[in-house]
């Protein structure tokens, strides 16, 4: 396993491309207690509360979840701010 993955970080900046969110499984493994990840996902509106939810079963406090452009007709992009707890 690469060195870098094994490492714990303060910060992560996820910009994950569209249908990969299985990463964010990994993340709370790679971030510090109390470190934050900027994650970035595309969505439906109607699937945010439910993700929300998801994330804090991971161990993560969602701190500002917020749409940020359109995609395609019903999908955005959303970036969610969580802190590791």
């Amino acid at each position: 396993m690469n060195s870098l993955l094994k490492r714990k970080f303060d910060r992560a900046i996820v910009p994950t491309p569209y249908g990969m969110d299985r990463i964010v499984d990994l993340l709370p493994g790679m971030v510090r207690r109390g470190g934050i990840i900027h994650f970035y996902t595309f969505k439906k509106a109607q699937q945010i509360e439910e993700l929300k939810k998801r994330y804090q079963d991971l161990g993560l406090e969602v701190l500002l979840c917020r749409r940020c452009g359109n995609v395609a007709p019903l999908v955005s992009r959303w970036v969610f701010d969580m802190q590791k707890l």
